[in-house]
């Protein structure tokens, strides 16, 4: 599905001069675009993409959460490809032609920016049980753009949670004379905490995301990652707070109230209110809005959409796809490709 788009960056930087940068936007809307066509609807080669395919895309965008501009922009260099195939010869007709960029007749949903978002969590004093719970579960809404159901579901025991690093995997350290080293994971981390080969995969290790299982609509589940921050402040909370709030009660869900009970999705909204309002925010912030807020920074962070649909937990990407499962490896490395510059990119 590739085997063009080089030649189409090539003819942007020499014929029209384009920028690094804007070259750098092309690719990645296209390279986008690209795998929306061949792993939900099974074409492997651009000349089979029909119209129905762009719109298809195009709806996706839309559910996405992301602004009319950014939608324009990104079927604009669909567009743009299309033509260009054309002038090549490489196609006979450009499917493109006739598709235009849906007007949006429902408000957008409000989404939050990271400075926001942080200010939020950083008003909540971390001084009590409940002021910590509050800042899990604003880390946690955000970090992970869970549903505030799938939040107050979501069980303590978790199995996955710890980072992983598979035994073959290439760990590199530089050593005492600053050459560097290749060892597996398997063996650095047989060796003294003083060794530098085990340093480095401690390092190594800690930057990697866990897996929380989620249960989504329909009771289905599906992995979500979760990074070193997120992590961080998930076993402050459960190793030094949440015991204090369960009076006794051996309730299995992870955020529970002062009286040792699950949490509903009222007393969640009431929370986000609470904290959202205190840290001055003149928006109106839901639950939700985080799970807007995640969706689109992924986006425009550059995720792959069948990355963020897995993330949101939609089960289609659109209602003739055939929907791609991705498994626990592939999720991890997404997450190590841009959820860890979106989420873990502050101070703690």
């Amino acid at each position: 599905m590739t085997d063009h788009l080089q030649e189409y960056l090539t003819m942007l930087r020499v014929d029209i001069d384009a920028s690094p940068k804007t070259l750098e936007a092309y690719e990645s809307d296209l390279i986008r675009y690209l795998n929306y066509v061949q792993y939900s609807h099974g074409i492997v080669s651009i000349k089979n993409v029909k119209q129905s395919h762009i719109r298809g895309y195009v709806k996706l965008l839309s559910e996405m959460f992301l602004a009319p501009s950014s939608i324009s922009r990104m079927l604009a260099s669909v567009r743009s490809y299309h033509k260009f195939l054309c002038t090549e010869k490489i196609i006979k007709e450009n499917p493109a032609l006739s598709i235009n960029t849906p007007r949006l007749k429902k408000i957008l949903p409000t989404t939050l920016s990271s400075d926001e978002i942080f200010k939020i969590i950083n008003i909540i004093p971390k001084n009590s049980p409940l002021n910590m719970r509050d800042h899990a579960i604003i880390e946690i809404l955000y970090s992970c753009g869970l549903r505030v159901t799938e939040l107050c579901e979501l069980e303590k025991n978790q199995g996955n949670i710890e980072p992983n690093i598979v035994d073959d995997e290439k760990i590199f350290f530089r050593d005492n004379h600053d050459n560097i080293v290749e060892i597996t994971a398997g063996e650095a981390k047989l060796l003294g905490k003083k060794h530098l080969a085990f340093n480095a995969y401690r390092k190594e290790l800690e930057k990697r995301p866990g897996l929380l299982t989620v249960i989504g609509k329909g009771r289905k589940p599906r992995y979500v990652p979760i990074g070193k921050n997120p992590r961080k402040v998930w076993f402050n909370y459960v190793t030094e707070f949440r015991e204090q709030l369960l009076k006794g009660n051996d309730t299995k869900e992870l955020f529970i109230s002062r009286n040792g009970r699950a949490l509903t999705r009222a007393m969640v909204n009431k929370i986000i209110n609470k904290w959202s309002k205190a840290a001055g925010i003149t928006k109106k912030v839901t639950p939700h809005t985080f799970r807007h807020s995640f969706a689109t920074h992924l986006i425009e962070g550059g995720a792959d959409i069948r990355f963020v649909q897995h993330m949101l937990g939609h089960a289609d990407i659109s209602t003739t796809q055939v929907y791609t499962h991705l498994d626990k490896t592939t999720i991890r490395e997404k997450y190590n490709e841009f959820g860890n510059k979106i989420f873990n990119n502050r101070l703690d």
